[in-house]
């Protein structure tokens, strides 16, 4: 893969403080980091279908409770496509802080779930401070320590709740409880895979890179383990958004094949969903 000097490119010279281990500039001068930046699109997807879902729900769709974690989804899809895009300042500061305001919006639902308005209107303005504090000290400091704390520690929040969540609003030992189990569990899973590729992608650049080298376009792109790590998050961020909103709106929990996109749908009566009967029989029962 021959790279185009970034003095040549149509953005120049990278500003941002981080830049990854894909090749910049080797397809188009047009994009810095093209694997890295066309990923995104997952989000984005996810985003998109997560909102049309809710506006099929007529007695829900303007609930922006609910719309605001899919929009939070899609701001990631944007905002990390015009960093990955340009390698620009800037465009790092948007995808570094579009994580939490992807987070926040279902952080909100998870500890909200069972307060009423006073006390749901109280934690939103908290958060709200925290986030906007957030915001300033990153933007003016530029340090990642704090930024990847808070998130690490929201992320951990909502998947702490969200099991809370799971265990009081589905009966124990139903069919409904061991697909959101199957859902939550494949979501984590794979959230945690894409976390390790993104270790990896660091650790092992210079073998990576010479390996892409090697093999050639367009299977050297598979080795792009970046762009793999927003593919697996932004199906993991899905699940867990899809999840505490199907929990938190008080549907009915066993619509899961109708109400949530692949895999999401599989996972529900996967492996992920334990062994046993109940789930095929139940499943099969609803489908006659």
């Amino acid at each position: 893969m021959n790279a185009i000097d970034s003095a040549d490119s149509f953005w120049g010279p990278p500003t941002s403080k981080a830049n990854f281990c894909e090749t910049d500039y080797a397809v188009s001068k047009y994009i810095a980091e093209f694997v890295n930046s066309l990923t995104n699109v997952v989000y984005i997807i996810y985003g998109i279908y997560g909102l049309r879902r809710l506006r099929q729900k007529a007695n829900k769709h303007g609930d922006p409770l609910r719309v605001l974690p899919y929009w939070g989804l899609i701001a990631v899809g944007l905002c990390s496509f015009a960093f990955h895009l340009s390698l620009k300042y800037h465009t790092q500061m948007m995808d570094d802080l579009s994580m939490h305001f992807a987070t926040t919006p279902v952080l909100h639902r998870v500890l909200t779930a069972n307060s009423n308005r006073r006390d749901s209107i109280v934690i939103a303005m908290l958060l709200g401070s925290m986030l906007l504090f957030l915001i300033t000290f990153h933007v003016i400091t530029d340090e990642l320590v704090l930024h990847s704390v808070s998130f690490v520690g929201a992320v951990t929040a909502i998947g702490v709740h969200t099991i809370r969540l799971v265990n009081s609003r589905t009966l124990p030992d139903s069919a409904a409880r061991r697909q959101i189990w199957g859902m939550v569990r494949f979501g984590a899973a794979i959230f945690n895979l894409g976390y390790w590729l993104w270790l990896v992608d660091q650790w092992a650049c210079g073998f990576l890179t010479k390996a892409r080298e090697a093999i050639g376009l367009p299977w050297a792109f598979a080795l792009e383990l970046h762009g793999w790590w927003h593919i697996c998050t932004g199906i993991g961020a899905y699940i867990f958004i899809a999840v505490v909103d199907h929990l938190v709106s008080g549907e009915d929990i066993r619509d899961t094949q109708q109400s949530f996109a692949w895999p999401a749908s599989w996972a529900s009566t996967s492996i992920f969903a334990g062994w046993g009967s109940s789930i095929d029989k139940e499943v099969s029962e609803k489908q006659k």
